[in-house]
Order: C-alpha cells, then sequence, then structure tokens
C-alpha cells in the first residue's frame, strides 16, 4: 500500500513539469541537473571551508595548551605525601 502511495507521488512530481508548461522535458531535467550540480559544488566548497577553520582552530588551541602541559600532567598525578598535596594545591590556585 505504503509502495503505490509513493509511487502515484513520485509519478505526479515527475510528470507535472512536462504537462504544465511549454519546455520539453528534456530541457527541464537538464535544468535541474544543473542546479543539483550547483547545489553540490556549494557543499563541497562549504566543507571544505568548515574543515579548513576547524584545522586551524586546532593547530592554535594545540600550541597553547603546550604551555599548560606539565599543570595537566600534574593533574593526572596523584599526591603521594600531605606536604605534595599542600605544593600542588599552591601551585593550581596560585596561592603565593
Amino acid at each position: 500500500m505504503k509502495n503505490k502511495i509513493f509511487l502515484i507521488i513520485t509519478l505526479l512530481i515527475l510528470t507535472a513539469n512536462a504537462g504544465l508548461c511549454e519546455q520539453t522535458r528534456t530541457v527541464a531535467v537538464q535544468d535541474i541537473a544543473i542546479k543539483f550540480g550547483l547545489a553540490m559544488v556549494g557543499v563541497v566548497v562549504s566543507s571544505f571551508i568548515i574543515f579548513a577553520g576547524l584545522a586551524i582552530y586546532n593547530k592554535i588551541r594545540e600550541n597553547s595548551s603546550k604551555t599548560n602541559l606539565n599543570i595537566e600532567d600534574d593533574i593526572l598525578k596523584t599526591p603521594k605525601s600531605v606536604d605534595s598535596a599542600i605544593k600542588f594545591f599552591i601551585q593550581k590556585n596560585k596561592l603565593r
């Protein structure tokens, strides 16, 4: 049932241009193909722009995170004594 309804709707959409306008079917199909091609070129260009922007952002973020690498490595280590825990807390919170 659903396939018949889908087939009928698709048939109506594809044949509507041939029945309602004076252009031939081939011209209408060519116009649709050209518009579709232009849309796909736009998708490719915008995808490349987004990819390049994110790559630049990651490079900038990676360079800035290298300076804070020592503190982040220390965060993952558990202090062995009370003194080392206090030193880490002071260093982390910059209490001098």
